[in-house]
């Protein structure tokens, strides 16, 4: 057995990419691309990695503790970048505030966080998304929405859902208890999970006024269709402004056709902690995790300049790969056996062809052309053999 070297090896969490998987990955993206600048989106490039400091802005504690960290040369801490919200945050604070609004832009890239990989999501992962910044209106939300639906959509995934949920409408309902921090990050946990047993118990412990406990006792099953927003107690005029902004973004979406795409969920507060608004996840059938999330997050360009609201999502490439894996191939769809006419006619037309350049025989040919995916194998003297 061959003594292990860590030159030959890779870190946990990290992938090499090549022939299909590579090409894969480079057709989603260049497919996100398209869709996004076809909405108006234009690219940004923040730098891979930045001080610390300015990364873990308004992250919160748990992507603060999964952030790849470490020092240059004069001491100071650096970070790799673990979403592109916050960069993208930074730069619009800093050199684009004064830009006529809204601002869109799209990136797509690599991001880092320090955690136990799992399924679709690495150590070093590619999200591709969008930042709507500047518009705090119902119409910017539902047109993040309608965007990472029809980004799904220019990827074949047709079999979604999407959650939309509100955190200002959480955070209201939970704004006026006297809790601890730990208390309160439980008790958020228990509405999240739905855990009615759990908050049955909180309630039955804690003095409460009855629009508090009602707002409370109901919140795990204010999920479903427009009618939930009927159903929700608010104790305050925030609880009141969220579920009028929920409200209004089912409309515009109903305009466009999309809420049969969109269940409710008022007790969603899952994300990023810099969340201040909607926020929504969408699911594709095949994969029991989110495939894109997103929400409203209006205080976080603050931390950097002038206050602008903002809103937008990330799609996670490697899980619309998982999903793409067994529904299509980019393998050559010919080999043939030498360059002709015919070659050069169906890569005109944007046919997948791969020449052989090391002069097999016919029987290794047809043996390379099956382990290729190829369907067809065209041969010198201008004959056709179709694979099963």
């Amino acid at each position: 057995m061959l003594p292990t070297s860590l030159d030959k090896q890779l870190p946990e969490g990290v992938a090499d990419l090549f022939f299909n998987d590579a090409a894969r990955k480079r057709a989603v993206e260049r497919t996100l691309a398209e869709t996004f600048i076809r909405w108006g989106y234009s690219e940004i490039i923040p730098p891979m990695f930045e001080y610390y400091e300015a990364l873990a802005a308004e992250a919160g504690p748990q992507l603060r503790e999964e952030m790849y960290r470490f020092f240059d040369r004069d001491g100071r801490v650096l970070a790799l970048r673990a979403d592109f919200t916050i960069p993208i945050a930074r730069i619009v604070g800093t050199k684009l505030f004064d830009r006529v609004m809204p601002l869109r832009f799209y990136a797509i890239g690599s991001v880092f966080r320090y955690a136990e990989p799992q399924a679709g999501m690495r150590r070093e992962f590619t999200q591709a998304g969008i930042e709507l910044i500047g518009a705090n209106t119902a119409e910017g939300d539902a047109e993040a929405i309608a965007l990472a639906m029809t980004a799904l959509r220019a990827l074949g995934l047709d079999d979604f859902r999407f959650t939309l949920g509100n955190a200002a409408y959480v955070q209201a309902t939970l704004r006026d208890l006297a809790l601890d921090a730990a208390d309160l990050a439980a008790l958020r946990e228990t509405i999240r999970r739905k855990n009615a047993p759990a908050l049955a118990q909180f309630l039955a412990t804690r003095p409460l006024d009855a629009p508090q406990r009602d707002a409370l006792a109901q919140l795990p099953m204010l999920w479903g269709n427009a009618e939930v927003l009927e159903r929700a107690v608010c104790v305050n005029d925030a609880a009141r402004a969220a579920v009028e902004r929920l409200r209004a973004v089912v409309a515009q979406l109903t305009h466009l056709g999309l809420q049969d795409m969109v269940t409710l969920d008022l007790a969603e507060d899952r994300g990023m902690a810099y969340y201040t608004g909607i926020l929504f996840e969408g699911f594709a059938q095949g994969l029991g995790f989110a495939v894109v999330s997103g929400g409203r997050y209006d205080n976080l360009i603050a931390h950097f300049g002038p206050p602008l609201p903002a809103v937008g999502f990330a799609i996670g490439v490697e899980r619309v790969m998982m999903l793409q894996r067994a529904r299509a191939s980019i393998a050559p769809a010919v080999i043939a056996q030498a360059y002709d006419a015919r070659v050069a006619t169906a890569r005109a037309c944007g046919q997948v062809v791969e020449v052989d350049v090391m002069n097999r025989a016919d029987d290794a040919l047809r043996v390379y052309a099956r382990v290729r995916g190829a369907r067809e194998i065209w041969w010198r003297d201008g004959r056709v053999e179709k694979l099963g």
